[in-house]
């Protein structure tokens, strides 16, 4: 038996967990307790009446919404992620298929996952610090119920569930422009559908393959990047190569198959966001920092304001559920073609010194020819971003291809930005 004295000495002895150049592990991390995030602390009511109503008797008065999410549904049964949360677990097949080759186990799980709907998968090495101090994920409202890990300590878990398969799925680009509005919420919400399909998927697969399987007990945003899914940006979000940052992450899955890790990834984001700027001047909230990195819970990372981000929604939700403005404007989050695949090449391949060379023209030309805001209209179905009808059935919004985000007007950080630019001149 290992006492837990044995554990915090062995912890001790390991170098830390690499997670690449966007968040550096410097000090002390430490697993998060699930009681503090957002949802968990909301449904206790410590965020205020507004968003705990918000969360539990606030209904969409659009019908494709409230089926999109429990959040705003007239009855969580007609959501998807309620049903897969209530359905019970599996069992696990007792003729385990053995693994005398777990490079090639690897590359046959990366194949299914895909086939089953990922856009990308990674793989990595679990610690105690990666999963949820409780050994439990934060409450999303569905009602689902504890895992069967839920009893283990973070370093119980890990030990016994070494390797932490991620998922990522990357929703629609043009319904993505649309963000503050009910398109945008289609695409990230629906994206979210399918993601937690291919990962029940991809669980029950793998306990078919006679291994043991768990979720909801890991963080995901350090389990990507720490399995080279991509690179965490100045809006918090995860940065991919491919997709940029119209990702969802989901929970992964743990388990004890022999697999091989992957490495964390360099993109260049954290020399780019250094110049950007993009997401925080166009936070409608102006949660996002124009500083520098700040140091939480040991990691050196962007910090943004989560509960002002977080405080928006009651304010908004008859006109859409997820602002995404910070996605949509992000110069990754931009189509896979020629032109930008060789731009994201080019800030790989310039030495970390001499990139500053490099993303500042990049910079300059997706401002020149994608727009500071990017306020595209779209038009999907009866949707269109360019309109909205207000309850009286009167339409507002501009006319032409830019699309209309009410009731926000745009964003307040760049008066802020342009202040500081002032007093920093020698002849202000």
């Amino acid at each position: 038996m290992v006492t837990e004295k044995e554990r915090e000495q062995t912890a001790a002895a390991e170098p830390l967990p690499y997670l690449g150049r966007s968040a550096r592990i410097v000090g002390d991390w430490r697993s998060v307790d699930v009681e503090q995030t957002p949802h968990n602390k909301n449904n206790r009511g410590e965020l205020g009446k507004a968003l705990y109503y918000y969360r539990n008797n606030r209904v969409s008065p659009d019908p494709l919404s409230r089926i999109e999410t429990s959040a705003l549904s007239a009855d969580r049964r007609n959501t998807f992620e309620r049903v897969l949360a209530q359905a019970p677990a599996g069992a696990i097949n007792p003729e385990r298929v053995p693994v005398p080759d777990p490079k090639a186990m690897t590359a046959h799980i990366k194949r299914v996952a895909k086939y089953l709907g990922a856009s990308d998968v990674g793989i990595m090495r679990i610690r105690a610090p990666f999963l949820y101090a409780k050994g439990a994920y934060p409450d999303e409202g569905t009602g689902a119920v504890a895992t069967d890990s839920s009893s283990l300590t973070p370093e119980e878990a890990s030990e016994r569930y070494p390797y932490a398969i991620a998922l990522v799925y990357a929703w629609d680009y043009e319904m993505g422009r649309a963000h503050r509005h009910r398109i945008g919420d289609a695409a990230y919400h629906f994206g979210a559908e399918h993601l937690r399909a291919t990962y029940a998927n991809l669980a029950s697969y793998i306990k078919e393959l006679g291994y043991s399987v768990v979720q909801r007990v890991a963080t995901p945003m350090p389990v990507a990047l720490a399995a080279g899914l991509g690179e965490m940006g100045r809006h918090g979000m995860l940065i991919t190569e491919r997709f940029g940052a119209r990702v969802h992450l989901g929970s992964p899955i743990l388990t004890d198959m022999p697999l091989v890790t992957d490495e964390p990834i360099d993109l260049g984001v954290t020399d780019f966001c250094q110049v950007c700027n993009k997401c925080a001047t166009a936070c409608p909230t102006n949660s996002i920092t124009t500083g520098g990195k700040a140091v939480v819970n040991g990691v050196e990372k962007f910090k943004i304001n989560w509960e002002t981000c977080y405080r928006l929604r009651p304010h908004v939700v008859d006109y859409w559920s997820s602002c995404l403005t910070c996605v949509a404007v992000c110069p990754y989050t931009k189509p896979n073609v020629w032109w930008r695949t060789v731009a994201i090449r080019a800030i790989k391949w310039t030495p970390i010194p001499l990139r500053g060379l490099v993303t500042r023209p990049l910079k300059l030309i997706d401002d020149t020819f994608w727009g500071k805001l990017g306020r595209k209209r779209v038009r999907f179905m009866s949707y269109d971003s360019g309109s909205l009808k207000l309850p009286d059935g009167t339409h507002v919004g501009p006319e032409g291809d830019t699309g209309y985000y009410y009731p926000l007007k745009e964003n307040a950080r760049r008066f802020d930005l342009l202040k500081a630019k002032l007093k920093s001149k020698p002849d202000a």
